[in-house]
Order: structure tokens, then C-alpha cells, then sequence
């Protein structure tokens, strides 16, 4: 497994986003499950890379698999849509959380922020 997620965040980060898909499809066909620690880091990877589409693809993958959708992965789901610059999702996946931390809000505020974003950052409080 560790192999594995070393060379699709490795890919990632260089923005070989096809052949993350490739590795996560092979990865299907070994049968090699990935735990949520995994799929966060690859989140992360998908957000400072800018890899929108493997992102995405991820966060399907996830729901289709039904691995429940903790606060860690929901944190990073958010980190990656707002880094991709497609903030309507990443407050879709914000508000559908059932819980939300000091982390999560923090998180939700600074990455508003961060990028460029602070209108959207002082409506999550309204």
C-alpha cells in the first residue's frame, strides 16, 4: 500500500494526473484498498498540484466505495476544491458536514483567505 500511494503522490505532485488515474486503476485490480490516511494525503497532493480532476475523481470514488466521509477527509475535500478554485463545492462539502471543528472552520476560513477569497471567507460566518 505504501508503494502504492508514494508513486500516485509522487505523480501528483508533478502534475501527472493521468498517471495517478492509471496507478488508482491498477490499484483497483490488485484489489489494494486504500485507508483514509491514503486518500487524504492524495487529496492534499490534488490540492497543491491543482488536479481538480483527480481530486474529483477521488471524492467519487470515495462515495461510490461508501468509506465514510470523516471530518480529515472532508477537511482535505475542501483544502483541494477551494486550491482548484472551485469554491461552490467546496462549501457544498463544508455545509454537509455534520460537525465542524475549530480545525474545519479554520480551515474553511484560511484557504478562502489564502486564495484570494475573503468575501466568501466572512460569509461562512453569515
Amino acid at each position: 500500500m505504501i508503494a502504492w500511494s508514494a508513486m500516485i503522490s509522487g505523480y501528483s505532485r508533478l502534475g501527472m494526473v493521468n498517471e495517478c488515474f492509471e496507478l488508482f486503476r491498477e490499484m483497483q485490480k490488485t484489489e489494494v484498498v486504500p485507508d483514509k490516511v491514503r486518500m487524504v494525503s492524495v487529496i492534499l497532493d490534488c490540492a497543491m498540484s491543482g488536479a481538480l480532476d483527480l481530486g474529483r475523481w477521488v471524492h467519487a470514488y470515495i462515495d461510490k466505495r461508501l468509506i465514510e466521509n470523516d471530518l480529515k477527509l472532508s477537511i482535505a475535500f475542501v483544502n483541494m476544491y477551494v486550491n482548484c478554485e472551485y469554491v461552490e463545492k467546496a462549501i457544498e462539502v463544508f455545509e454537509a458536514m455534520p460537525f465542524k471543528d475549530a480545525k474545519a472552520w479554520s480551515s474553511m476560513i484560511v484557504d478562502l483567505a489564502v486564495n484570494g477569497l475573503a468575501e466568501y471567507a466572512l460569509m461562512t460566518f453569515f
